[in-house]
């Protein structure tokens, strides 16, 4: 089921930024949802906070596009318009200005920069082995 919230802040940042399509911001909230379960999988009893830091975020993003689409993840996020890390932190925080993601006094968009280079993330693991030279 879609989030009406979430599609209408989205087509309110599209109206002004075009940068990123809507299907890169729809990538979001699932990997934020994957990120949160992974991190908080042996939360302590009682920990009630489910907030993740970009960097975590990033992290996140990553092994769920590497789980969830394997060798197709670069060529999605390249259509997607996300070329490294920063861009996720863009995307996150054009959700967080209309409201549709949130943040704390400690996070900053720098959080973002340079978490790990895409190109050997999502493009070398599955080249072919004479190609790599």
């Amino acid at each position: 089921m879609r989030n009406e919230l979430f599609d209408q802040a989205v087509s309110d940042i599209l109206k002004h930024d075009p940068t990123y399509p809507r299907a890169a911001y729809e990538l979001l909230p699932v990997a934020l949802d994957y990120t949160v379960r992974q991190c908080y999988k042996k939360r302590p009893k009682g920990e009630e906070t489910q907030h993740v830091t970009g960097q975590q975020l990033s992290i996140g993003f990553r092994d769920y596009m590497l789980e969830t689409y394997g060798p197709f993840a670069w060529d999605i996020l390249q259509t997607y318009n996300i070329h490294r890390t920063n861009d996720i932190g863009q995307l996150v925080y054009n959700l967080i200005k209309v409201g549709a993601f949130g943040k704390t006094e400690k996070d900053s968009i720098d959080d973002f920069d340079n978490v790990y280079d895409f190109w050997t993330t999502f493009h070398e693991p599955f080249d072919p082995k004479d190609s790599r030279k």
